[in-house]
């Protein structure tokens, strides 16, 4: 047989040669001068007892090629051949089915494409076939599985098939395994699945699947896992699936089931894993699940649950991860959550859930990870005992009706630092939106190196803002906004060198502008919006300020002299956008309000916003705005700025709010505008000294004349005067000074919520992402009385 090792050795040397230049060193021992020791010393080459080739096992080696060249005619033993996890590209070639003796072929994890070939049927010993994780196209050929009766595992997963389900491999009475995931079938799941009799593991999710489950599934008994998940299955749940009592894995979630949730699920006592989410089942969660004690896994999230949450889920010793968030689940959180020991993850966030934070949670210190309790109702001061969660990541307990204070109270002098910082491992804090007071721990920003985000908007915090933030901190996101804080921003603050977003918006902190802040080179998000910040915005030293801001809010303060210019000029993420990625955990979000009212802006990185209103800057509009060419709202209302609107500003083509009102300038409105802002959706040119014609245009004559009030110079369309009449152009009367009353400005405050972007008043709105340039989504508006924002007209409407 050594002339078949050397004649087998040469055709494997031969496809080696056509493989990328950059793979071979992995195949190093694959070469003519060592073709004597095939069996003996080549990667990935095993032998039968008489020296021919029978496996080749090349995965996870990075190898690219292609599978054209290699010969498998002169592999006339093979039974296991694996390519797993490579980069191969190319079809699959029809000469494989050359390899008569192949019980094993693996295939997954590559870039295949090209359709399925059918002589696959030939391989009449195969066992084993995985296509998955490649980019095939077409149907799964029809006879494919005519000759494959031996067949046991069938996974061509996460490719981009497509078509009903393949009737033809319903013959297959070994199967144990079929895997049709991540696909674009269609159609509805058949009967005679229920002849799959072998079956262990079903996997058809992420698919285009509907109608009915088929009751024929609770035929398969040797059924351990079920997944029929992102499907758009509807009905029932089978009453008949709790017969099925050797499923260990059942996921259904992002379908259209309907229903209760069934007690024969109950049943099912070896079941470790079950996912009902994101459907539309309604009415209690049945007692008896607590029965099942052999679950570890148990999610509900997204339906219409309502009652109390079971308390005979204590009886469940494996339990790991409970999440039934986002339902309408009442009453309060089971006191015996802590005698759960297994317990890590507990989300039961946005229910209407009342009563205490339970103090038995703490019992949970050497397992607990997550613990999501926010968008509920609960009340009281949040257990100092948390702090013995020394492996929490998460903890979240934001839009809730908690108060009292974080730090120690009095009736705990024993304790020798707030409970806060004695979580050494936690990555993301929120305390949002609740009635906590009192000072912030002098720990905050340092407590956890590995902590990521603080957010404790919205509360009554006071005092000052510790300055303890030390170098390598991995802090991304600190918000503090719309508390009582005072005094100067913390310098300390400069260390955090992972800074993506620092809202300090609606406090009472006094202090000049924190220059130091510009050499932060992820900053993404500041605002410092309704405090007591004063004196000029003057020029930096540094030579790349704020590389990466693109939203910038200082409104609403005390700041004087020119406009900051060579911040303006040297917004580069607002000239060119940003490429990388945020934080890809904890998702978040801004508010923007208007006239008090706040709407969430979703997914705050594809936004940019600069906001200069309500100060005492002075002098002219700088040419230069008109670099930011990804600007989308423009706010220097309520200001001092004299001169001329700069017809630079006609180069922000995606800018969609534009504020200028209540200044002192003068002259006429650039006809620029008019011709390039045709995503101008809000205009606000009112209270300056502005004259002339107003420019005509498709979005320009969408707007009222409110847009103009104030500017008695200005005349035509939609102004009540044309132009070239006697008399100046007029608005429409105003009995007071209307101005006192046109806060319009637009402002930013950051928050940690869902997915998403746009402006939501009700309206489903699409978007390009902000760091591919043109976003299209639109900013709808609607009339607020008198001083009602300025609303763009729709012409469908009149």
């Amino acid at each position: 047989m050594a002339t078949a090792e050397r004649r087998e050795g040469r055709a494997l040397v031969k496809w080696k040669n056509t493989l990328l230049l950059n793979t071979h060193h992995v195949l190093h021992s694959w070469s003519i001068a060592n073709l004597d020791s095939v069996c003996s010393n080549w990667t990935g080459i095993t032998c039968d007892n008489v020296g021919a080739v029978c496996k080749i096992k090349l995965d996870n080696f990075s190898l690219s090629g292609t599978l054209e060249s290699l010969d498998f005619i002169s592999l006339p033993n093979l039974t296991h051949f694996s390519l797993h996890n490579n980069s191969f590209f190319g079809s699959i070639p029809s000469a494989i089915a050359n390899i008569s003796h192949l019980v094993f072929l693996n295939l997954g994890g590559n870039n295949l494409n090209g359709t399925i070939p059918s002589q696959i049927s030939h391989l009449q010993h195969l066992t084993y076939l995985s296509l998955s994780m490649n980019s095939l196209t077409g149907q799964i050929p029809e006879g494919i599985f005519s000759n494959l009766s031996t067949l046991q595992t069938f996974d061509c997963g996460r490719n981009l098939l497509q078509g009903p389900f393949p009737s033809s491999s319903i013959k297959l009475s070994n199967l144990k395994l079929r895997d049709l995931s991540e696909n674009y079938f269609y159609g509805s799941i058949p009967p005679t699945i229920g002849n799959l009799t072998s079956l262990k593991s079903l996997y058809l999710f992420v698919n285009m699947f509907h109608g009915n489950i088929p009751s024929a599934l609770c035929t398969l008994q040797s059924l351990e896992s079920l997944n029929l998940s992102n499907n758009t299955l509807s009905g029932f749940i089978p009453h008949c699936l709790g017969n099925v009592t050797s499923l260990r894995y059942l996921n259904l979630r992002s379908n259209v089931l309907r229903g209760n949730i069934l007690r024969a699920l109950c049943n099912l006592q070896s079941l470790e894993y079950l996912n009902l989410s994101n459907n539309t089942l309604s009415g209690l969660i049945p007692q008896c699940l607590g029965n099942v004690t052999s679950l570890r896994y148990l999610h509900l999230i997204s339906n219409l649950l309502q009652g109390n949450i079971p308390d005979t889920f204590c009886n469940l010793p494996s339990l790991e991860h409970l999440t039934l968030c986002n339902n309408s689940l009442s009453g309060q959180i089971p006191q015996c959550f802590g005698n759960i020991s297994s317990l890590r993850c507990l989300t039961i966030s946005h229910n209407v859930l009342q009563g205490n934070i339970p103090k038995m949670l703490c019992n949970l210190k050497n397992s607990l990870i997550v613990l999501f309790l926010s968008k509920n109702s609960l009340v009281g001061a949040i257990p100092q005992c948390l702090g013995k969660l020394k492996n929490l990541i998460t903890l979240d307990v934001s839009k809730n009706h908690l108060r009292g204070m974080i730090t120690p109270t009095p009736t705990l002098r024993y304790e020798t630092k707030t409970w806060l910082c004695s979580l050494s491992s936690l990555q993301y804090l929120d305390l949002s939106d609740n009635n906590l007071d009192g000072p912030l721990p002098s720990c905050l920003e340092n407590f956890s190196k590995e902590l990521k985000v603080i957010n404790l908007a919205r509360n009554q915090f006071n005092g000052t803002i510790p300055g303890s933030c030390t170098k390598r901190n991995n802090l991304l996101y600190f918000n503090l906004n719309g508390n009582h804080l005072e005094g100067p921003l913390p310098g300390g603050l400069v260390n955090c060198s992972s800074l993506e977003v620092l809202d300090l918006g609606n406090n009472n902190l006094r202090d000049s502008f924190p220059h130091w802040l510009d050499t932060l080179s992820n900053l993404r998000v500041l605002v410092l919006r309704s405090n007591r910040f004063y004196g000029e915005i003057c020029s930096s030293n540094t030579t790349l300020p704020f590389l990466k801001l693109h939203i910038f809010d200082v409104s609403h303060n005390k700041f004087t002299g020119p406009l900051p210019i060579y911040y303006m000029e040297n917004l580069y993420a607002m000239q060119h956008g940003n490429v990388d990625e945020i934080l890809d955990y904890y998702d978040r979000s801004i508010s923007l309000v208007w006239k008090g009212e706040e709407h969430q802006v979703l997914h705050y990185n594809i936004c940019t916003s600069l906001d200069l209103s309500n100060n005492y800057f002075h002098g002219e509009i700088p040419k230069s705005l008109g670099r930011l060419r990804l600007i989308q709202f423009l706010n220097l209302s309520h200001n001092q700025l004299t001169g001329y609107i700069p017809s630079s500003l006609g180069n922000l083509t995606i800018l969609e709010v534009l504020d200028l009102s209540s200044n002192r300038l003068v002259g006429e409105i650039p006809e620029q505008l008019s011709k390039s802002l045709t995503f101008l959706d809000v205009l606000n040119l009112s209270y300056n000294h502005l004259s002339g014609s107003i420019p005509r245009g498709s979005q320009f004559d969408t707007f009222g004349s409110d847009s103009y009030l104030g500017n008695t110079k200005l005349c035509g369309f939609p102004l009540t005067l044309p132009c070239g009449g006697k008399g100046e152009g007029k608005t429409q009367d105003v009995v007071e000074d209307y101005s006192q009353h046109f806060h319009i400005g637009f402002s930013w405050r950051s928050v940690v919520i869902g997915y998403g972007c746009g402006i939501p008043f009700g309206i489903a709105i699409e978007y390009l992402i902000f760091k591919y340039g043109k976003p299209r989504w639109l900013v709808r508006l609607v009339h607020g009385g008198s001083g009602s924002v300025i609303v763009k007209k729709d012409q469908s409407d009149e």
